[in-house]
Formats: C-alpha cells, structure tokens, sequence
C-alpha cells in the first residue's frame, strides 16, 4: 500500500538522494522476485475488491484484512506515528529507497519514518489503490497510487507503488513494496505555494498608493494581478502581471505589462518561506531594466517586499523596502 507518501514531499520528479534527505524521498522495498516468479503483471487499472488469482476462491475476508492495514498506514502516518508505521511490516520486512538505500527491519524501518515526520510534521498523504490481486494462499500483490502534501497550500506529489502482502500466523503484514514515476502535479498544483496572494492588498505610503487584486484565472492555471498606483490621490500607472508555472525551465514565472507600454518577466525562487523574484524588462522609451525583489509573508494578512539590485539603464537605484496589507473587505451595506 502507499509507502510512497510515507517519504516523498518534493519529487518534482526528485527523488531521495541522501539519507539526511528523507522528505523528498518515496520508500519502497523490493517486489521483483514475487511478480517475475508468478509471471504476474501489476495491473494500473480499477480495484476489484475480492479480486484473486485463485478462480473460485473467496477471498474477499482476506483482502478485508489488507484494506484494514492500508487504513492503518495512512492514519499513522497522518498522526506522524513511525512505531505504528513500522509495525504493519514484517519483522524482517525491507523497504529500499529508488537510489537503492535499504533500510530492514522494523528498527530501521521506524528511524526512516521518524526522520521524516521530524522534517515534515504537517505531511499528509491519500493512498488509492487500483488492485489487490492474490498469488497464493499466503501472498498478494497491491498496487495504486498515492498523493502527498508536505503542508497546508504546498505542491502535492504523485506516485504510484507496488506492495507484497504476506500473512503469516493468520496476521497479513508487508514484506516488501516499489515505487515508479507518478503524474506530475498541474500548472494550477504547482502555484498553490502562492495561493495567499489571492485578495485585494493596499501599500499606503501617504503621497503615493499601490492597490493590487490578485485572483485565479478562469482555469486557474494562472495568477492574474491588477496593480494600480496612484500619486496625489490621481492615477498614475496600471499595470497588469500574470503568474504561472514554466514547464521547460520547471520554474514559476511571471510576466508584466504596465499602461505606458513597459513590459517585464521574472523569475520566482521560494526560499523558505519567501520568494526571490529575478526580474527583467524595458521602458517604452527602451531604457532597459534590471532588479531583485524579495517577498517576504508577514503573517495572513500582510508582506513586506523589498527590491534591491535595482539597474534602470545605466543608473543604480537605491534599495526599497515597502509593506503591504490585505485591504478589509467592503462593509455589508445590505439592509
């Protein structure tokens, strides 16, 4: 069943490339000798319950008791309990990483586990399991796939996995399992980290304002903001700028327009919790422009962005730094 969100938080497509980095990993053990010996391909299509290599035979309390323990595994690990984690496994059960790091044992099963709730404690996953198929009276093979998201708003991860089932003293228990390539997460998925921009936000600096609306666009795929400044308390300057995921460059980008004929692109890094934006553009006048801008989140309702690097033609301009709040919403003026 699903070790893959067990261990994977940033497989975009990364995988784990050191023990010390468990929360990009997906862990599975090995099930090549079970499907090669029984010569039984992992199916990718819908779970039948009760399905079963043997013609005949019900199953169907058995596969009860595999279902019960996927339940188990995706409650422990939403609870981030690497004892009970390790306890569906066989005593002797091995998991190996898509390196080819091995961890056997419960003991190494449950360090593994540990260290990853330790990284991501706000880690939740789904496990969806496409088959359950039987190979013997003791043995059966599930395969599905899973999706994981290391916290609240982040990009979920996909996968999918193979996990060997073996009962032993009437108890079924995992003994080994495979991870493969799951389906990239969306255009829309992989904006979510930036979803709290959504809103109306004001930087009043007394002399000068800048009024922003930011929303999804019709197939949220897109951020799309407004930005208005106002000088003297008279318009000075719209500017319109659209945010979204670059899949040859696997970067999130943006591109800007404002109403004098100036246009601009940039490029989003998130560092921690902030995000570094590498911009680039021209004036009307085709004076270029270069700068750095960092965004850093103040809690729900404000950021303060700072702008540094700042290259109009040949000029260096001084750094600014400006903080932004979420505009309340409008009175209910309803009677």
């Amino acid at each position: 069943m699903g070790i893959a969100p067990a261990i994977c938080s940033c497989r975009q497509p990364s995988r784990l490339r050191t023990r010390g980095d468990l929360r990009c990993a997906t862990w599975f053990a090995t099930i090549l000798v079970a499907c090669q010996v029984c010569a039984i391909p992992c199916s990718h299509g819908q779970a039948q319950p009760g399905t079963t290599a043997n013609i005949g035979t019900d199953r169907s309390a058995d596969e009860e008791a595999i279902r019960a323990n996927i339940q188990r595994f995706v409650d422990a690990y939403g609870a981030g309990d690497a004892a009970a984690l390790a306890a569906l496994f066989l005593p002797t059960g091995q998991v190996i990483s898509v390196e080819g790091e091995t961890f056997e044992g419960r003991e190494a099963i449950e360090e593994a586990f540990r260290a990853v709730f330790a990284e991501s404690p706000q880690v939740q996953m789904e496990v969806f399991v496409d088959s359950i198929r039987f190979l013997g009276e003791d043995l059966a093979v599930e395969t599905g796939s899973t999706r994981e998201v290391r916290a609240p708003g982040e990009v979920p991860e996909y996968g999918r996995y193979t996990v060997l089932h073996v009962k032993r003293d009437g108890t079924w228990l995992m003994a080994a399992a495979r991870d493969s390539e799951g389906e990239p997460p969306t255009s829309h998925e992989r904006l979510l980290p930036l979803a709290w921009l959504v809103g109306e936000w004001i930087d009043d600096s007394g002399s000068s304002a800048v009024h922003t609306s930011c929303r999804w666009s019709d197939d949220e795929n897109y951020l799309l903001q407004d930005i208005s400044l106002q000088i003297a308390g008279k318009n000075a300057m719209q500017v319109s700028q659209r945010i979204g995921w670059d899949p040859l460059t696997r970067s999130v980008r943006s591109w800007i327009f404002d109403s004098e004929g100036g246009f601009g692109e940039g490029v989003w890094t998130r560092v921690d919790d902030s995000w570094v934006i590498k911009s680039s553009g021209v004036r009307n006048d085709g004076t270029a422009v270069l700068a750095t801008s960092v965004i850093v989140p103040a809690g729900n309702d404000g950021y303060v962005w700072r702008v540094h690097d700042r290259l109009v033609g040949n000029e260096i301009l001084s750094s600014v730094e400006v903080k932004v709040i979420r505009k309340p919403p409008s009175p209910d003026v309803e009677k």
